[in-house]
């Protein structure tokens, strides 16, 4: 069951602790992993997020011909990276995927950290390890906010958010290539309820959605999060998508038009309070999603949904680009119990969460 999680401080680290989603960071916090504070060391965290609406208009393809829109809030679920300057004479020793060292950059099997690398490290021999609340490639946002959180603590500069998720999400989009497009990037380094409007210059707007106390209460008591036990590259569920956009595929398009003007009526949804909504227009949502591609939901994935809905559901959808990853559904009253049965039933374990208004922070040490 989501909850939620308010604007509280975070606890300060010996030397600076920034929210970078509420100010610029300050030099010594936004310092590069080789001289981070006196101590040379850095933690950073950045949030996991739930995509509500949009999802998918944020892509280029889309994007630079219509405009695309998104409704996304973050979440409790975190990604954390320490950095620390080390005192050997050169290179770099990783624990991500898995632990080793390596003399630059290039060697890397992480190709997140190998770009993020490229463009942020100094060269001056360095640490690193991450971990993350919930599997990997799981439609949460996990490599956005992963690259959030390198940027956030390499970088030798001061960025404010929005230049945070900027340069971490052109790690995945420029630097790699990835058929992907900016939403979590910039979800996860601002937190908080977003309503984002990706322009067809490349720019991004960013609309902060003031949720009442009690309403996002009432949505977190209301929303479930099930993991599928299927993970997938979201740049390979994305593909079929942004090839029939351009394409110019007709359906495609259509599908994606409606999706983005499912935005308005969830974000007044969820502002007021009215929650059935919220769960039928997920449901119109994921309907509109799965006929945007072969990969984008899974036969077992589809007779969960049906059950989860017969036991009291009201709607629901995949999580990010789909194939997998984390099932959300709106289940009000006393229906609950019921789905978390349908769904273990399924060997669908729930994945506890909160809303959090916090986005990206560093801890200079």
């Amino acid at each position: 069951m989501a909850g939620t999680r308010g604007d509280t401080d975070v606890v300060a680290a010996p030397r600076a602790d920034t929210d970078v989603a509420g100010k610029r960071m300050g030099a010594e916090a936004a310092g590069a992993g080789a001289g981070c504070g006196g101590g040379g060391m850095w933690v950073s965290s950045a949030p996991l997020r739930v995509s509500l609406a949009g999802g998918g208009t944020d892509l280029p393809g889309y994007a630079t011909r219509f405009g695309g829109t998104v409704f996304g809030a973050a979440t409790d679920l975190r990604v954390t990276v320490m950095g620390r300057r080390a005192r050997r004479a050169s290179g770099l020793r990783v624990c991500l995927d898995s632990c080793g060292h390596a003399e630059s950059a290039e060697e890397l099997a992480n190709p997140f950290a190998r770009e993020a690398l490229r463009r942020h490290w100094d060269g001056t021999p360095l640490d690193l390890f991450s971990s993350g609340d919930v599997p990997v490639a799981t439609g949460m946002g996990s490599s956005a906010a992963f690259c959030v959180c390198l940027v956030a603590g390499l970088s030798g500069a001061p960025l404010d958010a929005p230049a945070l998720a900027r340069a971490a999400s052109d790690i995945e989009i420029e630097g790699l290539g990835r058929p992907v497009g900016r939403q979590d990037h910039y979800l996860s380094a601002l937190g908080g309820f977003r309503l984002l409007h990706f322009h067809r210059d490349g720019g991004v707007e960013v609309e902060d959605i003031d949720v009442p106390p009690e309403h996002m209460r009432g949505l977190g008591a209301e929303l479930l999060l099930f993991h599928t036990g299927t993970s997938r590259d979201a740049g390979a569920v994305l593909s079929e998508q942004a090839d029939g956009t351009e394409r110019g595929d007709r359906d495609t398009t259509h599908r994606l038009h409606e999706i983005k003007e499912l935005t308005a009526p969830l974000t007044e949804a969820v502002v007021q309070g009215r929650f059935t909504e919220v769960g039928a227009l997920l449901g119109r949502h994921w309907e509109l999603k799965r006929g945007l591609g072969a990969r984008v939901s899974l036969p077992r994935v589809d007779r969960a949904y049906d059950d989860a809905l017969a036991a009291g559901a009201t709607g629901g959808k995949l999580l990010g680009a789909g194939g997998g990853g984390f099932l959300l559904l709106h289940v009000p009253g006393a229906g609950k119990d019921r789905v978390r049965e349908v769904l273990a039933a399924h060997g669908m374990p729930e994945q506890p969460f909160a809303f959090d208004t916090r986005g990206a922070v560093l801890h200079a040490l």
